[in-house]
Formats: structure tokens, C-alpha cells, sequence
């Protein structure tokens, strides 16, 4: 690979990353993956005692979070900044994430290697319903603010 292709090959992945950003909030999908994998794995191995068990479920519960929890946070986000009705959009931002997160975690959990399928998915429950609610209102919030200082 010449010095041309390694640049094109990276100015892709950038270019890919960059437009990633507006779909998957990457810093909140990394955030929640650590905390939502240790919690399953936790959960799983004081369940059953099954290592390769917990360590499986651990590691879906972390690609999942990592990869839907950003997109879940950025679906908050959007929903909360584009409705137009204040309360009507925090009410949905904090509702459709947190909807679609248990339905995905709940499938997620229901394929082959977790052992606890509904106690693992009881910490999305926890977690995802507060997160998006506040996510969402801070949102919204900035918004309302800049377009206060705007006027």
C-alpha cells in the first residue's frame, strides 16, 4: 500500500466517523457500555456461577450498549431538538429511546448464551429511562437557550 491508498484509507474511516457522529453519540456509547457489561456480568455470574456465561452476556450487553446505547442517547437528543411542542417532545425523547432500548436489550438477551435474559435486562431499565429523560432535557434546554440569546 502506497502512501496515496493509506491516506485515502484513513480520510475514509474519518469521513466515516465524522458522519457516525450524527447518528451515534460515540462518548455516552462507551460510557454506558463499561457500566451496563460490568452490571450484566455481575448479574450472570452470581445467577449461575457460569463464567463463560456471564463473560458472554457481559460482552453482548457492551457491543450492544456501545453501539445502540450511542445511537438510543443521539435519537434522544434529536427528538427533544426538533420537536417543535416543548413538553410533547421531552415526553418522546425520554419514551421512544427508552422503548426501543428495552425491546433490543430484551432480543439481545433472548439469543443463546445469557443465562438471566430478563435480570439482565432490568439494568437497561434503570439506567435508560432516567438517562434519556435528563439527555433529552438538557437538550432541549440548550436549545431553548440559544435560541433565546439569538432574539
Amino acid at each position: 500500500m502506497n502512501y496515496k491508498e493509506k491516506d485515502s484509507a484513513s480520510g475514509w474511516v474519518k469521513q466515516k466517523i465524522i458522519y457516525g457522529k450524527k447518528y451515534v453519540d460515540y462518548r455516552m456509547g462507551m460510557a454506558g457500555a463499561v457500566v451496563m457489561a460490568v452490571i450484566v456480568f455481575v448479574i450472570n455470574i452470581y445467577g449461575t456461577g457460569n463464567v463463560l456465561g456471564a463473560v458472554t452476556a457481559a460482552l453482548k450487553q457492551g457491543a450492544y450498549t456501545f453501539f445502540f446505547g450511542g445511537v438510543i442517547m443521539r435519537m434522544s437528543e434529536r427528538i427533544a431538538t426538533k420537536v417543535h411542542h416543548r413538553t410533547v417532545a421531552l415526553i418522546l425523547a425520554c419514551l421512544i429511546p427508552s422503548l426501543v432500548s428495552l425491546t433490543l436489550t430484551f432480543g439481545l438477551h433472548n439469543l443463546k448464551g445469557t443465562p438471566k435474559p430478563v435480570q439482565s435486562t432490568i439494568p437497561t431499565a434503570i439506567f435508560v429511562i432516567p438517562s434519556t429523560a435528563v439527555w433529552g432535557y438538557n437538550r432541549r434546554r440548550k436549545l431553548d437557550k440559544q435560541k433565546e440569546t439569538e432574539k
